[in-house]
Formats: structure tokens, C-alpha cells, sequence
């Protein structure tokens, strides 16, 4: 299991805008049947900061979704709206996997 996450600010007035942006990203994404965004905020810390979390069973489906994601007209014209709703150069992508059980 790989967990991608993606955490950014939201511009001060934007963010029930954005979660709503997402909530179209996501009916696409389901339309599709690939990986919906969870949407999470920390509880203290930076204010207006989201994060968008997904999971993929394995690298492959990771690859071939974001790929997908990114050649798709229709997605590709909904997401690129969230540029005007986030603080340019604010995200920060990471990729998690479970833990090595070493021995």
C-alpha cells in the first residue's frame, strides 16, 4: 500500500471553495474508478493548510492514474481552476509505504 500526500494553503477566503473543487475532482475520479482524494486539515498548526491523501495498492496503479489524471481534458480543466485557490509554490507532496519489517 503507498499513501501519496499532498499538503497546501489555501488562500484566506478560498477554502470552502476549494474543498467544493475537490468534491468535483472526486465525482470525476470516482466517474473513472481511480483513487479519491481524503481531504484532512491539521488541528493546530499552520492555518489554512489541507492535505489531500490517496491510496494506491502498488506502484504500477500509482503510475498509471497520475498519468491518466494528467492527460485528462475534462480533469485536467476542473483541477488547474485550484491554482487560483492555493499560495503558489505552498505545495509539498510526499509518498509514504508501510514499514519494513527488517531482520
Amino acid at each position: 500500500m503507498y499513501r501519496v500526500l499532498q499538503r497546501q494553503e489555501v488562500r484566506y477566503g478560498h477554502f470552502k471553495e476549494f474543498v467544493e473543487l475537490i468534491a468535483e475532482v472526486n465525482a470525476l475520479l470516482h466517474d473513472r474508478g481511480w483513487a479519491q482524494f481524503k481531504l484532512w486539515t491539521p488541528t493546530v498548526g499552520k492555518g489554512n493548510e489541507i492535505v489531500l491523501e490517496t491510496e494506491y495498492p502498488d506502484l504500477a496503479i500509482f503510475a498509471r492514474e497520475s498519468e491518466s489524471f494528467s492527460s485528462d481534458p475534462e480533469l485536467m480543466k476542473v483541477w488547474r481552476r485550484g491554482a487560483e485557490l492555493v499560495v503558489q509554490g505552498s505545495l509539498v507532496s510526499e509518498m509514504l509505504e508501510p514499514a519494513p519489517d527488517l531482520a
